[in-house]
């Protein structure tokens, strides 16, 4: 008689993600200062905006339960690929902003330019956006942009989209540099 673990082995569900191998390089000050020269744009956008709280966009809701496990799981092992256009702006728009800016009520613009800029590592992935460090993102769910928060990569997205809870392993990469998850049950 096969092992409970065994059966979930065979049935799992093959999540395949991508995985980042890029090398780890000091935070170019050209690179912060290109963010900062972008924040102040979209402040100065948000501000000569009319009714600037109507461009709010709600933060868009994160997976739970088994589906967030998935989700850690995968973007855990993928070490953020999908984060190499970020670039130097991160996607920061004047919806996210706005978004912030309505959830601190009391900040002023300098105070919003200081949360982003404080929140650059000293080590950034090479080719990467501006706040992708060692350990991922180093902005919090609600100070990222839109796409960061909603955006599932073809395989994760796939399984996500799927409708029972199956048990999953996650594949990230290929060949030598490959890494997989144990089984992940619901």
């Amino acid at each position: 008689m096969p092992r409970p673990r065994q059966i979930a082995d065979e049935d799992a569900a093959p999540v395949m993600v991508p995985r980042n191998d890029k090398d780890l390089v000091a935070t170019a000050p050209e690179r912060i200062q290109r963010l900062r020269e972008h924040l102040i744009k979209t402040l100065r956008e948000l501000r000569t905006a009319k009714r600037w709280e109507r461009s709010e966009s709600p933060m868009p809701a994160h997976p739970s339960g088994f589906a967030a496990r998935v989700a850690d799981a995968a973007c855990s092992l993928c070490k953020g690929w999908c984060c190499r256009n970020g670039d130097d702006d991160a996607y920061l728009d004047a919806s996210t902003l706005a978004r912030v800016r309505l959830v601190r009520p009391g900040m002023t613009e300098r105070a919003t330019l200081h949360l982003y800029l404080d929140r650059v590592p000293p080590v950034v992935y090479r080719n990467s956006c501006i706040f992708h460090g060692k350990n991922g993102c180093t902005l919090d769910r609600a100070l990222r942009a839109d796409i960061c928060n909603s955006y599932f990569c073809g395989g994760l997205d796939a399984f996500m989209r799927t409708p029972a809870e199956t048990p999953a392993r996650i594949i990230a990469g290929e060949g030598e540099r490959m890494r997989t998850s144990p089984v992940l049950t619901p």
